[in-house]
């Protein structure tokens, strides 16, 4: 599994590298300089339907980067849209200053796209100013970013700033060329202030091409930071560089499915890979992760614009990589706990399940919604797909013992869906996962038998043998997603093997 360590300390999705898909937050992050390579405004508001679909609760960053796309696109607002947005509450206060900053910017930056209108039944204005009067600017002047998106904040809502923030602004000196992220959020904010003070700002002289140097080698793989530094770019007067970089960098990434950018993490590992390296090795998980992998999770804990699965998923890779500072953020459990629905439908079934499978490793209590009935029909892939998933993670609902008895038609067609791995695509795996939960399916001891042996056919690639595979080629990539998710399949490992 050390091979699949990233740079940045996590680990890297196998089956993923060069097939991730675009999303939101990626696309929002470049959707004002993208011109001719942005969606066109039906398909936005298509979009962002569809995403907004996959969810059970929307987070602030999603809410934001869909705003923001379909503004940016000149599209009409979809009533998904619109609704979650009536719904939303004000970001709770974050411990960390840089944390509660970002996330009031967000909030705020919503409130001026909507142009102030009535969000979460509420009008902005005063809770949000009492929370930015709360933070102690003096704890920020060393920290031009924080500073910089500070008085945003005051600006957009119009407000009067605190004279040290005005003074702190026009304090802001900035000489240290982007690199890491800090430096580079602090070198683009130092330019914001100049843009906006009128401020004569002396920023080294060779500041463009090192920026150029650095989007030009493909060093930097955060798109915030590849964001931030087209930003400063233009803020340099260097607008034909920042278009040809959006050209070479980031066009490229365009999912042609979606529309969306694909994220540029080639290079680093993410959070999901990390989660599911982190339930393979159990406990070894450990030895694995270094100090490096619990400083990117934490930072990626306390960014607001990391979603609310991320979040928990991170949580749980603290937690079993043998950190104690996991337990410091139960406010992201508590948000986990409250966007469970009491009621599950086919609808919102697969969102209800990535969001309890995991948050169940953090708070075994949580309270576990009911699953209510739905028609599957074995011979239309999503309701198959819905049913099995539903009969795999029986004990993630108050009605267990009923969901196992549930789909009867499902039930029958299992022998014949555990048969053999080739034709059945995903939900070969699925219903191997649904066997031991399917009391109406009459599968017996043989029938776990066979299915131990063909899905060994499927096991081991180049460099992980005891990992599994989707195709029956031995070149086929192996995957940690299936890899994980047979850890419930009887045979499907010796004990030990996948330590």
């Amino acid at each position: 599994m050390k091979k699949l360590q990233g740079i940045n300390g996590l680990i890297r999705m196998p089956e993923g590298e060069g097939q991730e898909r675009g999303d939101l937050y990626t696309t929002a992050l470049y959707s004002a300089d993208l011109g001719s390579y942005l969606l066109a405004a039906d398909n936005a508001n298509r979009t962002v339907r569809e995403a907004l679909s996959e969810q059970t609760a929307t987070d602030l960053p999603t809410l934001w980067s869909a705003l923001k796309l379909i503004r940016a696109a000149g599209a009409t607002l979809p009533a998904e849209l619109d609704a979650r947005l009536a719904n939303a509450a004000i970001p709770p206060r974050q411990q960390d200053v840089g944390a509660e900053i970002a996330a009031l910017w967000f909030w705020v930056d919503i409130g001026r796209m909507q142009g102030w209108s009535a969000i979460g039944g509420k009008s902005f204005g005063e809770e949000e100013l009492v929370r930015l009067r709360a933070i102690d600017v003096n704890s920020i002047t060393n920290k031009p970013y924080l500073v910089w998106r500070l008085f945003d904040s005051y600006s957009a809502l119009q407000k009067q700033k605190p004279s040290e923030l005005e003074r702190a602004l026009k304090n802001v000196e900035y000489k240290k060329l982007p690199g890491d992220y800090e430096s580079t959020l602090d070198f683009q904010a130092a330019l914001e202030a100049r843009v906006t003070l009128g401020k004569d700002l002396v920023v080294p002289n060779n500041a463009k091409d090192h920026i150029v140097g650095l989007l030009d080698s493909s060093q930097v793989h955060d798109d915030v930071l590849i964001a931030s530094m087209l930003r400063s770019l233009e803020l340099l007067n260097a607008q034909a560089e920042a278009q040809r970089l959006i050209k070479d960098r980031i066009a490229p990434r365009v999912d042609q499915k979606t529309g969306l950018i694909r994220s540029a993490t080639l290079a680093k590992g993410s959070v999901h890979g990390t989660y599911l390296a982190a339930r393979l090795l159990d406990t070894n998980f450990p030895e694995l992760a270094s100090e490096r992998t619990r400083d990117e999770l934490e930072r990626v804990l306390k960014a607001p614009e990391t979603d609310l699965i991320t979040q928990l998923k991170a949580l749980v890779a603290l937690k079993r990589s043998g950190s104690s500072s996991w337990g410091s953020y139960g406010a992201v459990i508590e948000r986990g706990r409250a966007a469970l629905p009491a009621a599950v439908t086919f609808a919102n079934l697969s969102g209800y399940i990535e969001l309890v499978d995991v948050l169940v490793q953090l708070e075994p209590s949580a309270r576990l919604g009911r699953l209510e009935a739905f028609d599957a029909d074995p011979g239309v892939e999503d309701l198959l797909s819905g049913a099995l998933m539903a009969l795999s993670n029986s004990m993630y609902f108050s009605n267990s013992e009923e969901v196992r008895s549930m789909f009867p038609a499902v039930q029958s067609a299992l022998p014949q869906l555990i048969g053999s791995p080739k034709g059945n695509g995903l939900n070969y795996f699925r219903a191997l996962t649904a066997m031991t939960n399917a009391s109406r399916s009459g599968l017996g001891s043989n029938d776990f038998d066979k299915a131990a042996e063909g899905l060994r056919t499927l096991k081991g690639c180049e460099e992980f043998p005891s990992l599994y595979r989707m195709e029956a080629e031995k070149a086929s990539p192996c995957s940690l997603s299936l890899s994980a998710a047979m850890i419930a399949v009887p045979g499907a490992y010796d004990f030990g093997e996948n330590k």
